[in-house]
């Protein structure tokens, strides 16, 4: 009799342990529903765009000034002029000449520098330290730090003056 038996048990116990237990749905337990966690750089900065988007006028011209270490040309203030999300003229009044059209991607729209600020977000950039304006909610002051144990890398934008036009 035991060596009839013996198999049996032994197959019952192997269903067992690969029957899935099913829970009625009543008392199924289900996962609270959770956001994807937000930085406080990438809150402040969709607060500020939403602002931005809301208030941006369609013609505008602003200062640019960005900081690097790079050649001193490459830190002198440029003047942009927007029309429609697109510069128009880009010009260096320190000379009183236009930007050379072989710098011209650095005449950045204010959405260019909010796509800079969204990069360094999604990339999570060392550090983030932003200032927006109280009235349209652009970036008027920019530091990222890409990566902390790398020197010279770092950007540094400084956008004043905006006016509508």
């Amino acid at each position: 009799m035991k060596n009839r038996l013996l198999p049996f048990l032994c197959i019952l116990s192997l269903v067992a342990c690969t029957t899935p237990v099913l829970i009625p749905p009543q008392t199924a337990i289900h996962a609270p529903h959770q956001q994807p966690v937000q930085s406080e750089a990438a809150k402040k900065l969709q607060m500020a765009e939403a602002k931005w988007q809301q208030t941006k006028p369609v013609h505008y011209s602003y200062t640019l000034q960005r900081t690097c270490f790079c050649p001193r040309e490459y830190n002198h203030p440029i003047e942009i002029r927007v029309l429609n999300g697109v510069v128009q003229k880009a010009m260096l009044p320190l000379e009183q000449e236009p930007l050379p059209s072989v710098r011209m991607d650095e005449a950045l729209t204010i959405n260019d520098l909010f796509m800079l600020l969204h990069k360094a977000v999604d990339k999570k950039a060392a550090s983030i330290d932003v200032k927006y304006d109280w009235k349209y909610g652009y970036p008027s002051s920019i530091a990222i730090d890409w990566e902390k144990k790398m020197a010279d890398e770092e950007t540094y934008f400084t956008a004043r003056g905006l006016r509508a036009r």
